[in-house]
């Protein structure tokens, strides 16, 4: 061994400066390389953890089906419903007319997040349309959409796609026709449910809601049961 090290030496010397300077750092074969630093555990990976599964029953999704039913309801008592319920609602007077009314709002849901809301109400000579949507841009959980399977008075098609699920419906107990679309993507969690109402019934029994005037608090509001004659009849 002494021996050896004495021709290393030699060599070394022979060599040169920069030999002996990389003989000297080149590590030990023997010598494991020194264990880098990982991090702590699985969250280093960039991995996100899987959103919160939702409840079975989902009540959120029970409370959302009815709300939006409601709202595409064509009915005259919504407004001051869904007000007491906690939506911040307001009335688009932009597209307002004696045969078109269109409300829009919010309502923030704790665990789940802030649910946008449009309905509104379009009639014809013989039809009315009432139409609502409901949707979540980023929920913070999965929603409970397969519940509508269980439903007795619906009948539609569920299906688990690549980007999520999508779904169909059809109440085929109420008198009028109620068509319902419930969706999730399965990345964003973006949550959208719509409910289309059509009603055999004149456009005289819809009610108008002449929303407030910028300056003047004491026109008849959205609760107001006094439709504006004087708007209807310039329109």
């Amino acid at each position: 061994m002494k021996s050896l090290v004495s021709l290393v030496t030699i060599l070394a010397l022979l060599a040169g400066p920069a030999w002996a300077a990389a003989t000297a750092q080149a590590p030990d074969a023997a010598t494991p390389p020194a264990a880098t630093d990982g991090g702590s555990g699985a969250n280093d990976t960039g991995d996100t953890p899987p959103p919160a599964a939702a409840p079975v029953p989902d009540p959120f999704l029970a409370e959302m089906l009815q709300t939006c039913r409601d709202g595409a309801s064509g009915d005259k008592g919504t407004f001051q419903r869904l007000e007491s319920a906690g939506w911040n609602l307001s009335v688009d007077g932009d597209t307002q007319t004696p045969f078109y009314q269109a409300f829009n709002g919010e309502k923030d849901y704790d665990g789940v997040g802030t649910v946008d809301i449009t309905y509104s109400q379009e009639v014809y000579p013989t039809l009315t349309e009432g139409y609502c949507s409901l949707s979540i841009e980023t929920a913070q959980r999965e929603i409970g959409i397969a519940d509508l399977q269980k439903r007795p008075e619906l009948k539609g098609d569920f299906r688990h796609t690549n980007d999520g699920i999508a779904s169909t419906w059809q109440d085929t107990s109420a008198t009028s026709k109620t068509f319902i679309q419930v969706d999730q993507h399965a990345g964003t969690l973006y949550f959208i449910l719509d409910v289309t109402t059509l009603m055999e019934k004149p456009a005289a029994d819809i009610p108008f809601v002449q929303p407030l005037a910028p300056d003047d608090s004491t026109m008849d509001g959205p609760n107001s049961d006094t439709p504006d004659d004087s708007t209807n009849a310039s329109d």
